[in-house]
């Protein structure tokens, strides 16, 4: 299982071009799959062969691609300062400033901001050229995410088969007290029955006639079934070698409208509490399926 939820990054080094690529990709749940790239201004056209590369990795998700290129020199050398450029810049937000009425003070801190938003970047290599070094930074980038989210997807396997079992027991719950219903409403009719002075005999037509419509109406055998089977097949997705998270979406919808059914059937108070306390599990479980891819 994969969590649609993971940071990871890659770099390689294209050593006749003198430069390091660095790829960063996270990604966030999202219902269907959206990709944003972004890399440096000069290049063009690299966006389907990247898509291409990331298509095969995810399902759906929100996936966010960062691609940098850095110098492979040292560090001194790293950064090629465009003078013209910056002094363009630094006009320009002097000009600004004073039409907005504020003071403009540059700082040691703003210089370097601006050197390096600003670098000379004119003999980039053109992204073809640095294919497969990109790629590289891609497949590194891959695993790398590929394992925080297999990481996170195992922990979600734990937490979700744990509240499943939780939903199990109540499911159990009820079907106990359920078994006893029918007879609790026959008690409780013929006291009331007595308390107003209509002795009535138990194996009276009228009185046999009320306990079964009722026990026809409260009868949720159907429901926990159902409840039971969703259950199971849940439990299946959580081993799944496929992506279950759209499956397991709809399962959760379908085991609340099983609840609300139980609920709306009977009327024991510890059902009715039963109900509540698996509906509230149920919304945290419906959380978690929201992080799975």
């Amino acid at each position: 299982m994969l969590s649609m939820t993971g940071f990871g990054r890659g770099c390689a080094e294209a050593a006749k071009a003198g430069v390091r690529i660095q790829v960063e990709i996270h990604s966030v749940n999202r219902k269907t799959l959206d990709i944003q790239i972004s890399a440096p201004r000069e290049w063009s056209g690299y966006e389907a062969i990247c898509s291409e590369w990331i298509n095969g990795a995810f399902q759906r998700g929100r996936v966010n691609v960062q691609i940098k290129v850095e110098s492979a020199k040292d560090s001194s050398d790293s950064l090629a300062m465009n003078t013209e450029a910056m002094a363009e810049s630094l006009n320009n937000l002097k000009a600004f400033a004073q039409a907005q009425g504020f003071d403009f003070t540059p700082d040691s801190s703003l210089i370097l901001d601006l050197a390096r938003s600003v670098k000379d970047s004119s003999k980039l290599p053109d992204w073809k050229e640095l294919k497969d070094a990109l790629q590289e930074a891609f497949k590194l980038a891959l695993a790398d995410i590929n394992a925080m989210r297999l990481q996170e997807g195992a922990a979600l396997v734990e937490d979700l088969g744990g509240r499943i079992a939780e939903l199990e027991a109540f499911r159990k719950q009820i079907e106990k007290n359920a078994s006893g219903s029918t007879q609790r409403y026959r008690n409780a009719l013929l006291e009331r029955l007595k308390q107003l002075e209509l002795e009535l005999d138990v194996s009276d037509e009228r009185v046999l006639k009320e306990l079964a419509i009722y026990a026809d109406r409260s009868d949720i055998s159907e429901e926990t079934t159902r409840l039971s089977s969703h259950f199971e097949q849940f439990l299946g997705f959580l081993s799944a070698n496929e992506a279950t998270g759209r499956k397991m979406d709809f399962l959760c919808q379908e085991i609340h409208r099983e609840f609300n059914t139980t609920g709306s059937k009977s009327n024991d108070i510890e059902i009715t509490r039963l109900v509540i306390e698996g509906k509230n599990a149920l919304e945290r479980i419906r959380e978690q399926v929201q992080n799975i891819e």
